[in-house]
């Protein structure tokens, strides 16, 4: 069996770039939500559960682009920064963009959405943390294809499979540790599902360019 050949990105943006975009509008739209929010008199976590028209729709339209408050977003840059930029360099920048984007519309409103309508949880989801839970866990779950294959690793490779794996680790005692509550344990949960499946599925990593 044919082994799949590497994606081309000679076409597009550099790598790092769509990375570096995305952070952009992270905190972009969050100091949009402060300056809303200091109009309408609230905070920005009270602004994101508001329930009021046209805001609530907005907020759930974003929702993966938005966060509770400073903290939340920090927490979640720490992580979509170095695993956005791994799965970036080594795969297009179409399929970066598109498992961002599933990961982030399945882990904030649509599976959430099913689990409200059940009763199983309070309500849907905000912030990029489900998009990087996907992303640790994919990162996690496609570099150990390469270790259990046996394919030679350079010592890079060898270091971004150990901080993809400490990631990993790091990411289940968080979820471990949480209210089960909590609707984002909810989405933390799914994004990490989401992005070990897509991990797995993967037929390929490249290891030419690193």
């Amino acid at each position: 069996m044919s082994r799949t050949s590497a994606p081309d990105r000679s076409a597009g943006p550099p790598r790092g770039s769509v990375t570096l975009a995305l952070t952009f509008a992270f905190v972009l739209l969050f100091r949009i939500e402060q300056n809303v929010a200091y109009v309408l008199g609230l905070s920005t976590r009270e602004l994101v559960t508001l329930d009021a028209f046209p805001v609530g729709p907005i907020v759930q339209l974003l929702a993966p682009l938005l966060h509770a408050n400073a903290g939340h977003l920090v927490s979640t840059l720490v992580w979509f920064v170095p695993f956005g930029y791994f799965l970036e360099r080594r795969r297009s920048w179409e399929d970066y963009l598109a498992f961002v984007f599933l990961a982030g519309v399945l882990t904030t409103t649509l599976v959430p959405a099913v689990f409200v309508v059940l009763g199983l949880a309070q309500g849907l989801g905000i912030g990029g943390s489900g998009i990087t839970f996907a992303l640790v866990g994919r990162e996690a779950a496609a570099r150990s294809r390469t270790a259990v294959d046996r394919r030679p690793l350079t010592r890079l490779q060898w270091g971004i499979l150990a901080i993809a794996i400490v990631g990993l680790s790091v990411s289940l005692l968080t979820m471990v540790s949480s209210s089960s509550a909590e609707t984002s344990v909810l989405g933390h949960a799914i994004g990490l599902f989401v992005g070990v499946a897509a991990g797995v599925g993967e037929r390929y990593v490249s290891i030419t360019d690193e």
